[in-house]
């Protein structure tokens, strides 16, 4: 696919696979703790052991909410491991030790190198999973309803709705402007890249005054409609009993989770 295509298909709202399951309805506040509660358990472990089982738990998440094969291979395997994988590879040629196990091509390689790669590894692919899992479950505007419940300063919660919004448009505006410039054949293989850059820049430049001029056409058109610093442009309901109770329990379970992995895990690598 040609990356005018990948531009054309700018969209935060098709991240989310599905919308009948229980994770899908369940609020916004409750998924945002438990993935922040989840992510900070994960980076402070120090076995890889119950990293990968997140890993593994995250897994079948996507395949219980119906995520197409394709986008999974995207999500939790490609993207995670690619990055995974280079880290591993920096790391146990680089981070040393003193108990050297093997070498390559000249290159020692140690004990600790290879037990805190691993554990870098697990950490990676746990924390990205737990975030795909969480961006393909919720809503882009329950997301900044979330953000203006948690008190983010509220200039940062307009900008992020107004963004959210209209990247889209430019997306696709842009899009527009490159396929009538090519039907011109200001891509054609018959000019240089001289001039195909000059083309590509004309694009730009006239894409950005077009966002300029649009975005104080928004501008005017919002304050026409009574907005002003104190409008709120998203409203949220209050945190139910039952859902703070399901926040509590979270961070619950993080914490007996980095328990588990400091103590029993721990005493089972001393002896």
């Amino acid at each position: 696919m040609r990356l005018i295509n990948y531009v054309q298909e700018v969209d935060f709202e098709r991240l989310v696979v599905g919308s009948s399951s229980a994770i899908h309805r369940l609020d916004a506040r409750v998924k945002l703790i438990g993935a922040f509660a989840l992510i900070f358990c994960i980076i402070s472990m120090k076995h890889p052991l119950i990293p990968l089982f997140i890993f593994c738990a995250a897994t079948l998440i996507c395949f219980g909410i119906k995520m197409p094969q394709r986008t999974y291979l995207k999500r939790l395997v490609l993207l995670p491991f690619s990055v995974a994988t280079v880290v591993l590879v920096v790391v146990i040629f680089t981070y040393g030790g003193e108990h050297q196990v093997a070498s390559f091509f000249g290159l020692p390689i140690y004990h600790e190198s290879c037990s805190f790669a691993v554990l870098l590894f697990a950490r990676i692919i746990a924390s990205i999973s737990v975030l795909s899992v969480f961006v393909a479950t919720t809503q882009v505007l329950e997301v900044t309803e979330t953000m203006q419940w948690f008190k983010v300063p509220k200039v940062m919660v307009d900008l992020a709705v107004m963004m959210l919004r209209y990247i889209h448009l430019l997306s696709v505006e842009s899009v527009k402007m490159y396929r009538a410039q090519a039907s011109r054949c200001g891509f054609s293989q018959q000019i240089g890249y001289k001039q195909k850059l000059k083309n590509l820049s004309t694009i730009a430049g006239s894409l950005i005054l077009r966002a300029l001029k649009r975005g104080e056409r928004v501008y005017a058109a919002m304050l026409s409609r009574g907005y002003t610093v104190d409008s709120h442009l998203t409203e949220i309901e209050p945190l139910s009993i039952k859902n703070a109770l399901l926040c509590v329990i979270l961070i619950v379970i993080s914490v007996l989770l980095v328990i588990v992995d400091r103590i029993w895990l721990g005493a089972g690598t001393n002896l």
